[in-house]
């Protein structure tokens, strides 16, 4: 007859629990195993699989032993014993597979999937064979169909959690935890779908053989403890060493990047780093105590040459050997550093122009010396500067500067010297130079600036808006044009940064005079050829107008024509994404490069700026006033207006505008301005609303002239 069957929720949860905590000590333990040297992977891939498989097999028996019917039961110990071997075993297989390679491959990842999946089901069913009562079990074949198909799915996704994600440092424990429940409910789901496709059938007749449930409970208690218990404390002191050991690593890592940063690695000597870091030391404590130092810039003479012909190999030899060479004639508390290639520095703290130079001039003696290099005897020699504080300057830039000029005045007069820096013997050239090692400091030090050179409406004589113009404040130099700079920036690489510094500075003013009531006035600014061919160029200009509140109208961007025609379709698909944005687009210096006006029907441009050349040497039936006329009168035709440029005189003023230009900027009208000066103007803007006025030394051009042009 059909026997009734009730559970013990207690340990129906104990079951669960169980499982769980195994799953978590296995997959914590098979983490360990792309960890550990060859010694120990084979001990943690069984420790591994040994904990899965008895956690399987332990909430299996657990589970049994939550079924209570009203009839004896006994278990076969010999087919208990199988399947915990089959349960262990398909675990330290299917771990196997799945740590095998560096990520989980869908191939492995399968395979260990049908494996412990398999292994499940096996152990399970076993498990219940082993069952001894006096009666039969009928099975549901479908739900043995859907343990199956549970043990799979649930296999498969514990596995991949663990295994495919594991290389993922962030969530790493949250998806260990994870895995330990999607393989606990696996086992679980597989045992209690496994159980309810039973249904039992029999009498309560006693039974001889075989392991008691009490017996069964008290061995999978000890064996269950045991086991965990040893793998925990194990998984524990491993974890304890590694920690130790990655501490021990991480110190000593520490210790070489700090050597690092602060060594070069060729030479052994300082690094440019070290030697910032000392010279402020040396600066405030030669401050506070009123004493004066040293810096000294050496440079190795032919350097490239003997780098080039003899290779570089020898190349560091020589640099080696150099640097043995200045070591040896170094006193206590000196610091000598190599800045890069065969560039040094020497600082000497506490003491005197006269102490400097009789040591400089034993450094050059010293390198004198011929060196034995690659079966040649080779000759050596050094340029050197040489700059004292407080005299030569007052803070670690200028001194470094100041001794790099004194040491490039050398090498221009023929190297092989030394020289104190002065700044009223220095050689021509060595200005320039100065001024290229200075701009590149330009933009950290905020030594930056935008000028602004007023745009004035032809006939309403009304302000129209301002020309931005780049300016570089120099400490020493004041004010210096960008003709003397931009080829440094753009030789070194800075020119996109300080255009990106230049974008952004004039949207925080066209923003700025907002606030101060000025929403018409209209700002130019000029793209020069890097920055138009940088594609995220047109997500930066618009970042930088909706960081400001500033509206896209007022902001003018100039592009020389040669650039806006290089490329015809590049330059068409930028510059229509400019002007979708509602940005004003110019193009600056017209006349000069293509001088292809008919071209730029095909550009969405709306402003040309005639090239300040045209503007200068106009005339009554000139030339250039033939050309300008025509440019003039075929942007109108396209819809453009016209700015002239270069206004520097009264008739080059009404030859303009009798022409028609829309727009008029020079310097007979206002001179470019700092943003300090610019409330003036505004003020007096307010009071007079023209450009400044001047006496028209002629008069407009009258109807028959213009028909002869």
């Amino acid at each position: 007859m059909m026997v009734l069957v009730s559970w013990d929720p207690m340990l129906i949860g104990v079951s669960f629990l169980v499982a769980f905590i195994a799953s978590f000590v296995a997959l914590d333990c098979a983490a360990k195993i792309t960890l550990s040297q060859r010694k120990t992977d084979l001990f943690w891939r069984f420790a591994a699989g040994a904990t899965l498989g008895l956690g399987i097999w332990s909430m299996h028996f657990i589970g049994m032993l939550s079924m209570r019917m009203a009839m004896p039961m006994r278990y076969d110990f010999p087919l208990t014993f199988i399947s915990l071997l089959v349960a262990i075993g398909s675990a330290i297989a299917a771990i196997s597979i799945a740590v095998s390679g560096s990520a989980l491959a869908p191939k492995r990842w399968i395979m260990a999937t049908g494996i412990l999946s398999g292994g499940v089901v096996t152990m399970h069913y076993t498990g219940m064979s082993a069952l001894i009562f006096h009666g039969a079990i009928l099975w549901s074949k479908p739900l043995i169909a859907l343990s199956v198909l549970v043990a799979l799915v649930a296999c498969g996704t514990a596995l991949w959690l663990t295994f495919s994600l594991r290389q993922r440092h962030k969530n790493r424990l949250s998806h260990r935890i994870l895995a330990a429940m999607v393989m606990g409910l696996a086992v679980a789901a597989v045992h209690y779908i496994g159980m309810g496709a039973a249904t039992f059938g029999g009498h309560g007749a006693d039974l001889a053989g075989g392991l008691s449930e009490h017996g069964l409970s008290l061995w999978v208690t000890a064996t269950t403890l045991l086991l965990l218990g040893c793998m925990l404390m194990f998984s524990t002191i491993d974890s304890q060493v590694r920690t130790t050991r990655l501490t021990e690593n991480l110190e000593q890592l520490n210790l070489q990047l700090e050597r690092q940063s602060r060594y070069d690695a060729l030479t052994g000597l300082a690094n440019r780093i070290q030697m910032d870091v000392r010279l402020e030391e040396c600066l405030r404590s030669a401050q506070h105590v009123r004493a004066t130092f040293a810096v000294m810039v050496m440079d190795l003479d032919g350097f490239k040459f003997i780098n080039d012909t003899l290779g570089h190999a020898a190349g560091d030899r020589l640099l080696m050997a150099v640097a043995n060479r200045l070591s040896a004639r170094l006193r206590p508390k000196m610091l000598l550093a190599r800045l890069g290639d065969d560039e040094f520095m020497l600082l000497v703290p506490d003491t005197s122009e006269g102490e400097a130079t009789d040591l400089i001039a034993g450094i050059l003696d010293a390198v004198r010396r011929p060196v034995y290099e690659a079966g040649q005897l080779l000759n050596l020699s050094l340029s050197a500067g040489v700059a004292m504080f407080p005299r030569d300057g007052e803070n670690s830039h200028q001194l470094k500067m100041n001794a790099a000029t004194a040491m490039n005045s050398v090498k221009l007069q023929g190297h092989n010297n030394w020289a104190m820096y002065n700044p009223h013997t220095m050689q021509p050239g060595t200005t320039t130079v100065m001024l290229e090692q200075d701009v590149m400091q330009a933009l950290a030090l905020q030594q930056f600036e935008l000028w602004y050179q007023p745009i004035y409406s032809n006939g309403t004589e009304a302000l129209h808006g301002f020309e931005a113009l780049l300016r570089w404040r120099h400490p020493v130099n004041g004010i210096v044009m960008p003709d003397a700079f931009l080829p440094a920036l753009e030789k070194n690489g800075q020119i996109l940064p300080v255009g990106q510094w230049v974008i952004e500075e004039a949207c925080r003013q066209l923003n700025a005079w907002s606030e101060e009531g000025h929403d018409e006035l209209t700002l130019s600014i000029t793209l020069s050829a890097i920055q138009f061919e940088q594609e995220e160029i047109h997500t930066l200009i618009c970042s930088m107008l909706e960081k400001y509140s500033v509206s896209p109208a007022r902001l003018t961007l100039k592009i020389v024509e040669s650039i806006a025609l290089n490329n015809l379709e590049r330059s068409l698909r930028m510059l229509t994404a400019f002007m979708r944005s509602g940005l004003t687009l110019a193009i600056d210096n017209f006349g000069t490069g293509y001088t292809n006006v008919m071209l730029l029907k095909d550009l969405p441009v709306q402003q040309l700026k005639i090239n300040r050349s045209l503007i200068k040497d106009i005339r009554y039936n000139g030339k250039n006033m033939a050309i300008v006329s025509n440019i003039i009168e075929v942007a109108h035709s396209m819809h453009m207006s016209v700015v002239a440029q270069g206004i520097e005189t009264v008739e080059q003023k009404h030859l303009l505008s009798s022409l028609g230009c829309d727009y008029l900027q020079g310097f007979l009208l206002a001179h470019p301005m700092p943003a300090s000066e610019i409330a003036e103007l505004l003020q007096r803007r307010v009071t007079t609303a023209v450009m400044p006025h001047q006496p028209a030394f002629i008069d407009p051009l009258l109807p028959e002239i213009k028909n002869q042009i």
